[in-house]
């Protein structure tokens, strides 16, 4: 079984169209909603259709807490911002048949077609294809029982998915599923295409530099 957890915080507005999204999607996944302290619904929305956990807000905690409540061989982690392609269960579990795969995620496209939403996509998928490092938003999946011996995410304000997918390219073979997932572009909106890229490739550069994720942590804010 499958285990889909789902970190979110004051996402009402999206949640219920998410949860039915994962409904249409075959198989009999187990979805745990892990909320950071929501104050807009969130929280009882989640618990109509999922299984609801709280934890302390930010990504990582959230993240681990869902895990820890998990009864699935494989947890797959999900935005609510993101959707799944068609028959993406079943995408994973062909690729795990392969013993040495430890886990994975899918290449990137964003909800919107435009040439910076498109460069951005490819940057991900080059980077998820050369480096097999994934971020949170291309639905990292992982055995259970690795996650469990890597110790989970780490507690980082930021960059806590890079971390992880690095530390599981150590772990055994990372799988990456070409089928796309699609991923909402609402930073774009509210940031604008030069601050998206500023703080995106800016932080990514600083941060491969060595720069604690708690110092670039301040530059990138919520569009909640």
């Amino acid at each position: 079984m499958i285990s889909i957890v789902v970190p979110v915080l004051n996402e009402a507005e999206r949640l219920g169209v998410f949860l039915g999204s994962l409904e249409s999607q075959p198989g009999e996944p187990e979805v745990i909603v892990s909320d950071g302290g929501s104050r807009d619904g969130t929280a009882e929305i989640a618990g109509q259709s999922a299984r609801l956990v709280s934890a302390p807000p930010g990504r990582a905690s959230q993240m681990n807490a869902g895990a820890a409540a998990a009864k699935g061989e494989i947890i797959l982690f999900l935005h609510c911002d993101t959707l799944l392609p068609p028959g993406a269960l079943a995408l994973i579990e062909e690729a795990m048949r392969d013993t040495a795969a430890v886990g994975g995620g899918f290449t990137h496209r964003f909800d919107r077609s435009d040439r910076f939403s498109r460069f951005i996509s490819l940057s991900a998928n080059v980077r998820s294809r050369v480096w097999k490092l994934f971020f949170g938003d291309q639905a990292i999946f992982v055995r259970r029982d690795v996650f469990e011996n890597m110790g989970g995410y780490p507690a980082l304000p930021l960059f806590e998915d890079w971390d992880f997918s690095a530390r599981l390219r150590g772990a055994g073979n990372v799988v990456l599923i070409e089928s796309p997932i699609t991923t909402s572009g609402r930073r774009i909106e509210v940031w604008g295409k030069w601050r998206c890229f500023y703080l995106w490739w800016g932080l990514s550069i600083l941060y491969a530099l060595g720069v604690p994720p708690e110092r670039l942590a301040r530059f990138y804010g919520n569009v909640r």
